[in-house]
């Protein structure tokens, strides 16, 4: 008797694209709504069951960004929480959740400068998900910090102190 493992994941209802670069932005313009969706689908997903997925998502993401008109994507200490992660996996995953609130947000409100309402958001987002999924991907010291102060109410007052620091 031989016994087979089947494991389950919940895929997108659409398809993630598996592309390198787009030609042009005006290509990249044409997958808004894919990426809108995979930005979503990133935030809904339970790492530990739909990692594969998730991670492909978040190439695409990153893809979609570096060609986008439709949005200025800014690292630096500013506007990057997740470089705060000791682990390196740890901040690449929440970098995902990041970008996927700025483009969720960015989309949605058709701006497409990084500026502080879409940070706040962004890290909302990425607190959200990390909660979510902490049992699987790991404690991290810094992110509890922010998620207490959010679910505290101080978090958003702490965040635009900072931002603002010039």
């Amino acid at each position: 008797m031989a016994f087979i493992a089947v494991s389950s994941y919940a895929k997108p209802d659409f398809e993630i694209p598996e592309i390198e670069k787009y030609d042009n932005a005006e290509q990249c313009k044409k997958d808004n709504d894919i990426v809108y969706k995979s930005a979503k689908y990133y935030l809904s997903t339970d790492m530990q069951d739909d990692k594969y997925e998730a991670i492909s998502a978040a190439k695409y993401m990153w893809v979609w960004t570096q060609a986008s008109e439709e949005i200025v994507f800014t690292i630096g200490p500013k506007t990057s929480p997740y470089l705060k992660c000791k682990d390196e996996d740890r901040a690449v995953q929440m970098l995902g959740a990041y970008l996927s609130g700025c483009i969720i947000y960015c989309l949605d409100n058709k701006q497409r400068e990084h500026d502080f309402n879409m940070h706040y958001y962004a890290i909302s987002q990425m607190l959200t998900y990390y909660e979510k999924n902490k049992a699987t991907i790991g404690n991290e010291r810094s992110m509890n910090k922010m998620l207490k102060n959010l679910k505290s109410g101080k978090l958003k007052e702490k965040e635009e102190k900072k931002f603002n620091k010039k």
